[in-house]
Parts: structure tokens; C-alpha cells; sequence
């Protein structure tokens, strides 16, 4: 952010020359690292060489039909149009089930094309596995080359955050993976932002609620996605994991180093079989390094082009709760441009359900605004102590999203939008979701701020009023539905159906029924998290933190004295985390156990990072009379749980002078 003193033509003089140095520092230092941090296995080549086809090839109006797994084999070019594209694969499938068969003579054209793709020795099952693994990929040129000019706005902040935090450069290029540098996306998986962060790991950096969402805001996400990249890093060792890990959590990536035993990224590729690592995952480090040869050489790939200049604002943190269209009209701006410029603020805020929160830093163009105190531009009768409560609605059985929306006279896309819902297709009973407000609740948050109270110091945040709940039978004054903004689709998203309102009944789900979705759902929320909690070949678990007996016991509805006797346990033997304790499943199975056991982690971690924010890490070197209790609790407020996860390997029962522990830099929630 600039300040409000600086002269325009100046700063704009000074903010070009540093956006062309940017320019070239990341391909400077690209070149200066890369061999060593960045290793490009000959392995992975053929998928490298693939992705920059996709992204300086070819454009989003034309794909590739492909092998899913050798990504050397592109059988042809296709426009982008579900009849053609399912023709095409349809033909291509029939002539690989043809050479599967065995057959090698008589060909036609189109086999003997698709027969040379392959090596001269192909087996006929390799053609036959070929045959159900036809993908499809968008191009991406012109997504490409708007990314490059729109990073232009960004590059210069990401480089000094970057700088801050002594990571490696080449880091800012990850939004041409991502997003193509668009602040706006949104995945089909929700993932939100020019950095693309899942609700769950986001949480542990930014704000994420139906008022604020920070992850859309590419400043604040910037730093969070250092601070994930950081502590990917950090729990991994090696750059090629760590990025892996930003698509497929560290969680899932420690899984991997686990199962295979190794830590090159080729060999994970090519053997992991995780069941949530598909193809995004296993390509994303190759559409890394196929990102890192085009920035390294701009003008070989994309010529002559432009890029956009980084906007000048100033920054103003609102000493009240205040409605989004009074603010734009204070300082003379157009709620448009504030909106555009504040995209970290939810709908509820644009729409007047929601006032903008009393300390948010409000972003407004230098140019569009008078020098001086744009503050005192809001008179303090417009200014409120409290935010407006929200009005919410708990699912009974038999409620859908479409019923509900209906009911209160919305849409299924603005409930979907305002309760952040991962699925559009599931409720349960006892989910409390927001609605849009009407008048007569908005009224219930009507006092204004005092003239004493909205001086020049910001007036302290009082906690929001208890939201009020909605029966099915009470009414609710109609408002009108907003739809939320297009999604972006992910760059290797497949053509879908096209998804509608109908929803599923809310009803209650029975665990054993429904044990492996819910187990998909909790490992996404804990995609961040390289704990292990799953039960080995020989019914034993890691215990970690957090975890007693008493807990094993219920999850498995037996008794902890069973659990002792098992593990010869005497009566005081405490549980010690990091060690192995055999456990009995006959009462309740291993997925059952390892979904109770999830849902007990996830909660945990939900619940602190509703009060704590990670904003870096400290590196403390361990001192005389110091031990892992006091250092936590005492000196730097870390659960157990979450400095096990940045210090994996640490064995915190034999701490040595001078042994480096990292942990978590840590802010409250405001």
C-alpha cells in the first residue's frame, strides 16, 4: 500500500521501475536456483513438455484428447465442444481396443497414427489400460497471456512478501498454476482466490466467514500462501513436495512419503496410489516447472506484450461498523469500485445485510480520493457499535436447499454462496444456515456510535449479537436472490453436466453407511495436517496429541482397562504421543474408528483457528531448562497438536541444546 503523501507521478515512475525489475528478478533467480531447489527429473519431462504445449500451444477454444498417465501420448486436437470431443474419443478408444486385441496388420490410418505413439514393443494390455484412460485438457494460451499481463498488478508485492519470508523467488509464479492471476476465481472444489485456498487451510492464516473472506483478497492471500508454502517446506524438506502439497495437502503428501518410502517427487508420481491423488495432483508439479520455462524466456513463448501496473491505493480502517454505501459515498467513490477493490468483502456487505466490520482496512484509489483524513469524511452518526445479527435457520428432516430457498423467497445459488456450502447437493438436519436479512432484523442493529465513542482512536469491536433463529413456520419478509459470480473452472477440469437446484432431503446419516465419504470429507478439511491417523496392518495407531485412552475407548465403545491389558499397559503407564498402541475393532471397524477419529482432529483444529491465525514461523533454538511444556503453553501459546505438525520428526522427549524447533507464529482473531 502506498501513503497518502507520496505524489502520484512520482510513485507512479517509481512503481513501474520496480515492476520491470520484478520482471526480470524472477527469471534472474530462476536460473540461479532452479537445478537445485526446482529439479526437473528426466521422469517427469514428457508431462513438463506437455504442459507447455497446453499453456503456449494451443487456446481455450481447442484441447487435447491424451493418455491420463503418459502424457508423451497426445492422440489429436479437438475443439472444445462435447459432441466432438465425445466422437473423437469414442473413435480413439475403439482403435486402441482394435491394436489391444493383438492385431498389427491390415491397419487403418488412424490406428497405425495412434499405434506410433507408443514404443515398438507396446504390450496389447498396455493399449487396452490406454483405451479407459482418454483424457481431455482445455489450452490455456490466451488464459495464459491474460495472466501475464494481469500479474502485473501483483508482481512487485509477491516478490517483497516473498523477500520477507527468504523464500525462493520462483514461488510467485504458482497463480499461472493456480488461477492465471485472477483474484476473482473460483474452483468447481471452492476453492477461492488468486491463490486458490480450500476453506479449511485457508482458515489458518486469513478470515474466512460469510462477511469477510480474505482469501479473495490477493494481498492478504499472498502472505497466507507463503505461510502454507513455509510450512509445507517445513514439514516435508524439499521444494518439489512442498508445492505438490499445495494441491494435495501435507497431510496427503506425508501419506505418500510414508507408502513409498522415498521423497523424489518422480518416484511418487509414477507409484503413489493414493485415492485422492488423481491427476491434478500428480501434474502439479510439472505444470510448475513448465510455468518456470516460460517466465524464464517471456518473449520466446508470448513476444511482445504488456503488463498491467500495479494500482496505488490508500488504505483506511474503519473506526465503526459501516454500511458499504455510505462509506462510497463519503470518500466519493462509486460502491462499484470499492467493491472491485475490496473483493475480501462478502455480498452479504454490498447487498446491506452486512455493515463493513469496525477495523477492516478498506482499500480505496489514491487518485479517486481527496488528500487528508478520509476518515473524518463519515460522519459518526453513520457509524454503528454493532454489526448487523444474522438470521438463521436450523435443517429439519426433510428440508432441501430448494425447499428452504423457496420458504424465504431466495435462490438455492445465494444460500449456496452465503454459507460458503462445499456441496450444493447436501444439508444435514441441525446445519444452521444463513439467510439473507430483511428489514425488520436489520433494525435490531440500529444504535449508532456516539460522538464520543467514533473519535479519532477506533472504537473497540464488540461481540456480534446472537443471530436469530428462524422455525420453519415463522415468516420472513421476501428479499431479493443475488446470484454469486461465475466460477472459474480449474485448468484440467472435464466437461460435466451441468449442475441444477435439485438437492438431496436432509436426513440423518448413519455412520457405517456413509463412512468412506465422510472420511473423504474429513481428510480434505484435514488436507493440512501430516499426521498420521490411520490404523496399520497390524491394528496398531500412532497416538498423537490430544489423545487419551479414554478417547480410544469410546471411539471403540470398549473399555481403556481393555485397551491397557492389550498394550500391557500397568494401571499408570501414561499414553505417549508419537508411539505406537495396538487397538481391537470388535465393536466398531478401522473406518468407522479412523472417521471418529478425524472428526475429533478436525473440530480441535477448527475451533482454535476460529480464535488464532498463523502469520509465519519463529525458529527458536533450544536453551539450558528448556523443555517442550513451558516453550508451548507458556512462551508461544502452541497446542501440542499444531507444533507437531510443523516439527513431524520431533522427538519432544529428548530435546538437545541448540536443537532448532519451529513454531508457529501465531495472531488472534481481531
Amino acid at each position: 500500500m502506498t501513503s497518502d503523501s507520496a505524489q502520484g507521478s512520482h510513485r507512479g515512475l517509481v512503481l513501474t521501475a520496480l515492476l520491470l525489475i520484478a520482471v526480470l528478478i524472477w527469471p534472474a533467480a530462476a536460473n540461479a536456483q532452479s537445478r537445485d531447489l526446482f529439479p526437473r527429473p528426466p521422469e517427469i519431462e514428457p508431462a513438463v513438455n506437455f504442459w507447455l504445449k497446453v499453456y503456449t500451444e494451443i487456446n481455450t477454444r481447442n484441447g487435447y484428447l491424451h493418455d491420463a498417465r503418459d502424457l508423451s501420448v497426445i492422440y489429436e486436437t479437438v475443439p472444445y465442444n462435447q459432441r466432438a470431443i465425445s466422437n473423437a474419443r469414442d473413435r480413439i478408444r475403439d482403435d486402441l481396443r482394435v491394436l489391444g486385441g493383438g492385431k498389427r496388420t491390415e491397419l487403418t490410418s488412424s490406428q497405425r497414427e495412434i499405434l506410433a505413439l507408443f514404443s515398438e514393443s507396446v504390450s496389447d494390455q498396455t493399449l487396452r489400460t490406454a483405451a479407459s484412460n482418454i483424457r481431455f485438457q482445455l489450452g490455456q494460451s490466451d488464459r495464459f497471456l491474460g495472466g501475464l499481463r494481469r500479474s502485473g498488478a501483483y508482481r512487485e508485492h509477491i516478490r517483497q512478501v516473498i523477500a520477507e519470508k527468504g523464500l525462493p523467488q520462483e514461488l510467485g509464479i504458482l497463480p499461472h498454476v493456480e488461477s492465471s492471476f485472477n483474484p476473482a476465481a473460483v474452483s468447481s472444489a471452492s476453492a477461492a482466490g488468486m491463490w486458490q485456498f480450500g476453506r479449511a487451510t485457508g482458515q489458518r492464516f486469513m478470515r474466512i466467514d460469510h462477511i469477510v473472506d480474505e482469501r479473495m483478497d490477493p494481498y492478504i492471500a499472498t502472505y497466507a500462501a507463503m505461510s502454507l508454502l513455509e510450512y509445507n517446506y517445513s514439514v516435508l524438506g524439499t521444494w518439489p513436495l512442498a508445492l505438490t502439497a499445495y494441491n494435495h495437502g501435507a497431510g496427503g503428501m506425508s501419506r505418500a512419503v510414508r507408502e513409498t518410502g522415498t521423497t523424489d517427487i518422480e518416484t511418487i508420481i509414477a507409484e503413489y496410489r493414493g485415492r485422492l491423488f488423481g491427476f491434478a495432483s500428480r501434474n502439479f508439479y510439472a505444470q510448475f516447472l513448465a510455468v518456470l520455462q516460460i517466465e524464464n524466456d517471456l518473449e520466446r513463448y508470448y513476444g511482445d506484450f504488456t503488463m498491467d501496473p500495479a494500482p496505488e491505493f490508500r488504505e483506511v480502517r474503519v473506526d465503526g461498523f459501516v454500511d458499504a454505501q455510505v462509506l462510497a459515498d463519503s470518500v466519493g467513490v462509486s460502491l462499484e469500485q470499492l467493491r472491485s477493490d475490496n473483493q475480501a468483502l462478502r455480498p452479504a456487505v454490498w447487498e446491506g445485510n452486512k455493515r463493513i466490520p469496525s477495523g477492516f482496512p478498506v482499500k480505496v484509489r489514491a487518485g479517486q480520493v481527496p488528500a487528508g483524513n478520509l476518515l473524518a469524511m463519515v460522519s459518526n452518526d453513520l457509524k454503528f457499535a454493532a454489526q448487523i445479527p444474522d438470521v438463521a435457520y436450523v435443517v429439519e428432516r426433510g428440508d432441501s436447499l430448494s425447499f428452504i430457498a423457496e420458504r424465504f423467497d431466495t435462490s438455492v445459488s445465494r444460500l449456496v454462496a452465503l454459507n460458503q456450502l462445499p456441496n450444493r447437493h447436501r444439508i444435514r438436519i441441525g446445519q444452521r444456515l444463513l439467510l439473507p436479512q430483511d428489514s425488520q432484523v436489520a433494525a435490531l442493529a440500529s444504535t449508532p456510535v456516539s460522538s464520543a465513542d467514533a473519535g479519532s482512536a477506533p472504537a473497540p469491536e464488540e461481540p456480534e449479537p446472537e443471530p436469530v433463529q428462524l422455525a420453519r413456520n415463522e415468516p420472513i419478509l421476501p428479499d431479493e436472490p443475488i446470484l454469486p459470480p461465475a466460477a472459474v473452472l480449474p485448468d484440467d477440469q472435464e466437461l460435466d453436466a451441468p449442475v441444477t437446484d435439485d438437492v438431496e432431503q436432509a436426513e440423518a446419516i448413519d455412520p457405517s453407511v456413509d463412512v468412506a465419504e465422510n472420511n473423504r470429507i474429513l481428510s480434505a478439511e484435514l488436507a493440512a495436517d501430516p499426521s498420521d491417523y490411520g490404523v496399520d496392518s497390524r491394528n496398531t495407531i500412532e497416538v498423537q496429541a490430544s489423545e487419551t485412552l479414554g478417547h480410544y475407548a469410546e471411539w471403540l465403545g470398549i473399555r481403556a482397562q481393555d485397551i491397557r491389558r492389550i498394550n500391557s499397559m500397568a494401571f499408570r503407564d501414561p499414553v505417549i504421543v508419537g508411539e505406537r498402541l495396538r487397538l481391537e475393532f470388535s465393536r466398531v471397524n478401522i473406518a468407522e474408528f479412523e472417521m471418529v477419529r478425524r472428526e475429533y482432529h478436525a473440530g480441535l483444529q477448527q475451533e482454535f483457528f476460529g480464535n488464532f491465525h498463523i502469520q509465519g514461523v519463529i525458529n527458536h533454538r533450544v536453551a539450558a531448562n528448556e523443555n517442550i511444556s513451558t516453550l508451548s503453553s507458556d512462551r508461544y501459546l502452541t497446542p501440542i497438536w499444531l507444533l507437531r505438525q510443523y516439527n513431524p520428526g520431533l522427538d519432544m522427549n529428548r530435546l538437545q541444546i541448540g536443537q532448532e524447533i519451529i513454531f508457529p507464529r501465531l495472531q488472534p482473531v481481531q
